[in-house]
């Protein structure tokens, strides 16, 4: 488990340049695409606020069981922030294809088994207060979420928007280099069907 964690930004930065290596497709504008990178962006500020700094780093760390917020709704929303911002990347780049559902599978499959693994960890960490927390809450979708997504539960601080987007510095950084390089790679031409015919 902490082998997978250690790594799950190399694994993420591969899917990410094989992304970038496929042509894009520049017939195609996705409005559900940047739809579905912008729901990844709020998604993962929401559930920055509530969680804090103690999972970041090479380990997987959890001194508590956080349960509340957005947490109360759903186990995992920052691997599910993960799943709709790289779909959406996957989406705009390549549109409709059948190389976007070979993209999205493999992509989607790495991020369940993050959160598999993370579930097993949680629950030799804390019991019966993880047991209790994942009978009533489920991993990654429920009917209340979307309306109950903005409920805070007063018992419990939350991070500031500034606070929450500044703990994830590095992740915006490099989501923002990541979307300006497919920018340029769209304005350069013929140049990375050059640099696509020696790879």
């Amino acid at each position: 488990m902490n082998r997978l964690y250690r790594f799950r930004g190399w694994v993420l930065g591969l899917f990410a340049v094989a992304l970038a290596i496929v042509p894009a497709n520049e017939n195609f504008i996705s409005v559900s695409g940047y739809f579905l990178i912008l729901l990844g962006i709020f998604l993962h500020i929401e559930a920055r606020r509530d969680i804090g700094d103690h999972t970041r780093g090479k380990e997987l760390l959890a001194p508590e069981l956080v349960t509340w917020g957005i947490y109360s709704k759903i186990r995992h929303p920052l691997y599910l922030s993960n799943m709709f911002v790289g779909c959406g990347f996957a989406l705009v780049h390549l549109g409709w294809q059948p190389l976007l559902f070979v993209f999205v599978f493999g992509f989607v499959f790495f991020i369940v088994l993050l959160a598999m693994q993370e579930d097993l960890f949680l629950k030799k960490q804390f019991g019966e207060a993880f047991l209790n927390w994942e009978a009533r809450t489920p991993a990654f979708f429920s009917r209340a979420f979307f309306s109950k997504l903005m409920e805070n539960s007063p018992q419990y601080p939350r991070k500031t928007f500034f606070t929450a987007i500044m703990a994830d510095r590095w992740t915006w950084g490099w989501l923002l280099f990541y979307s300006l390089a497919l920018i340029m790679r769209g304005m350069a031409g013929p140049f990375p069907r050059v640099i696509s015919s020696y790879i």
